[in-house]
């Protein structure tokens, strides 16, 4: 991916959060954030949003988008352990959520996204840390979603200036989430031309 496509690619994710933003304001709930606002580098944090949801779902609340987040990422130094840290925590609070959905009817119509910001580079740095890259995985959960694997593996050796060449473009993802998942018209926020990922 190219400056000029990483560009683009960045105003379109700000106009895809501007539209969910407003499906979010257009269900008449008000803040969507869970509670705890913006955690730290917590699981427990994480999983407390998480509950916040479940409990809104279940009650039936009509916000049809919501948002939670972590932080800490951003590894530039001790990588290897914070990375492991924080990847356990986020799966110990997103399976849990997951199984939690699973068990009420209002769960079968919940999908949920978690990505990060920033890719990182494939070659550590002198810190035992990578720096901000371009491309990262994005995992999606939920009962609607055909599982599985999409997109090509990036090569860890075929890179684009040390960072990892983007295989899915995240405008398709998004695409899917607001067309299939939401029956919202994606293009405001990511154009035309989007290819179907097949995830939903």
């Amino acid at each position: 991916m190219g400056q000029q496509q990483v560009c683009e690619s960045y105003v379109a994710g700000q106009k895809a959060a501007q539209q969910f933003s407003s499906i979010r304001s257009s269900s008449g709930s008000g803040s969507t954030r869970a509670a705890g606002g913006r955690p730290g580098a917590h699981g427990g944090a994480l999983a407390a949003q998480l509950d916040a949801v479940s409990r809104c779902i279940k009650a039936g609340v009509p916000t049809r988008v919501y948002s939670v987040s972590v932080g800490g990422f951003d590894t530039h130094a001790d990588e290897r352990e914070t990375q492991e840290r924080l990847l356990g925590e986020v799966d110990s609070a997103l399976s849990a959520f997951c199984k939690d959905m699973a068990t009420d009817p209002r769960g079968k119509d919940v999908v949920t996204m978690a990505y990060s910001e920033f890719g990182r580079r494939v070659r550590a740095n002198a810190s035992e840390g990578t720096d901000h890259g371009t491309a990262g995985p994005v995992f999606i959960a939920g009962a609607p979603v055909r599982g599985g694997f999409y997109g090509d593996e990036p090569s860890l050796t075929d890179l684009d200036n040390g960072d990892l060449k983007a295989t899915t473009d995240f405008r398709d993802i998004y695409a899917e989430l607001l067309g299939v998942g939401l029956g919202s018209d994606p293009t405001p926020a990511v154009g035309t031309g989007r290819r179907p990922v097949g995830f939903l």
